[in-house]
């Protein structure tokens, strides 16, 4: 797997995230909302993430 393209939404868990930044050690750094509503990010592996289906709704 490659390191996917900054700004791409993707599942992380039960999450949508977007990637927002390519990390060290096959990484990226995520942004997503907690249960506030407030951004969070954090540093995940590439093989956590999933794409998204091809339509949402």
């Amino acid at each position: 797997m490659v390191c996917p393209e900054i700004g791409v939404l993707m599942r992380y868990g039960e999450r949508v995230v977007r990637v927002m930044a390519e990390a060290r050690g096959q990484r990226v750094i995520i942004e997503s909302l907690d249960d506030d509503g407030r951004a969070v990010r954090s540093a995940v592996k590439w093989a956590n993430l999933e794409a998204l289906p091809a339509q949402l709704f």
